[in-house]
């Protein structure tokens, strides 16, 4: 046999053996095409199932809570339920649930990993599923958590979004909100303020008082009813002044311009009733003294001018 004729032969056996490789390839494909044609027919299936039900349960849930937080969890849980089952489905019907099974069950160190690199995410879910569903807030309510204050915009499955008065978005892992001290301030729609103002050691404190009152009745949009009247205390006797401390209740609810603009206003309304009244409000007051009984205070004066012209 010549060396030609070994080639060609070489080369023959390649090429059958390429192309039995591929009716393999093809023949194994059309032999699970019907598989995977009913694996995603139940994967778009139980997606179009999922999305139904997330629709169904924010118009249920939102209608009878009057809670979109909760309507929107609710929602996306059942969503994402339904496309595992469609998964599992879909897999199962490719024949790769054995392989994954068998993978997952001799694999004891992929799975202590996996459950490690996982730990945040279930951490984050279950303190979403608690967050939904006991609401300490919900959309639209102003929180502050580890130094982040702002609006609640949304509560997914791992993170909540608020949304910064100065207009950041921030994404707060729902673990944190579990985890730390979280203040709602509007959670009842009242707030407390306070200020100070300090008064000449010769002012009337009780006319202070009472101006101050009356000016405080006199804004309409801070809180006067029932067991939320402003009121006005003494803080302590400083060393230049008199401290008045000035409380008054505002509505949480617009607390934007009521935590900022409100508690300006009436702390310019006070400020020029005071002055108006003829009371003085004094800086602080430095005391010198100088321990050399009968020596002359050491004070030169130097003439300025007279020394750069």
């Amino acid at each position: 046999m010549g060396i030609a004729t070994f080639r060609k032969r070489n080369i023959f056996l390649v090429r059958e053996r390429i192309y039995e490789v591929f009716q393999e390839f093809f023949d194994h494909i059309i032999q699970g095409l019907p598989s995977f044609m009913v694996g995603t027919f139940f994967l778009l299936l139980f997606l179009g199932l999922g999305l139904l039900l997330r629709f169904v349960f924010r118009k249920r849930v939102a209608a009878k809570a009057d809670d979109p937080l909760l309507a929107n969890f609710i929602g996306r849980l059942a969503l994402i339920l339904m496309l595992i089952f469609g998964g599992i489905i879909f897999l199962n019907q490719l024949g790769l649930s054995g392989a994954a099974g068998g993978l997952l069950a001799g694999a004891g160190v992929t799975a202590v990993v996996l459950g490690f690199a996982f730990q945040d995410i279930g951490e984050n879910f279950l303190s979403g599923f608690f967050l939904a569903f006991g609401r300490p807030f919900g959309v639209g309510d102003i929180i502050e958590i580890e130094g982040f204050m702002g609006k609640v915009n949304s509560l997914n499955l791992r993170n909540t979004h608020i949304r910064t008065f100065d207009g950041r978005d921030i994404f707060i892992p729902n673990s944190l909100l579990i985890k730390n001290p979280l203040v709602n301030y509007t959670r009842d729609g009242l707030m407390r303020h306070d200020f100070v103002i300090g008064l000449d050691y010769g002012s009337d404190v009780m006319e202070a008082t009472r101006i101050i009152m009356e000016t405080l009745r006199g804004i309409d949009t801070i809180v006067k009813s029932d067991g939320l009247m402003p009121f006005v205390t003494i803080d302590e006797f400083s060393t230049s002044t008199i401290n008045l401390r000035v409380h008054f209740w505002i509505n949480t609810y617009d607390i934007l311009n009521s935590g900022t603009v409100l508690k300006s206003e009436v702390m310019r309304e006070i400020l020029n009733a005071l002055i108006r009244n003829k009371f003085n409000l004094p800086a602080d007051i430095v005391e010198l003294k100088i321990y050399q009984e009968g020596q002359p205070i050491p004070v030169s004066v130097r003439d300025l001018d007279a020394k750069t012209g």
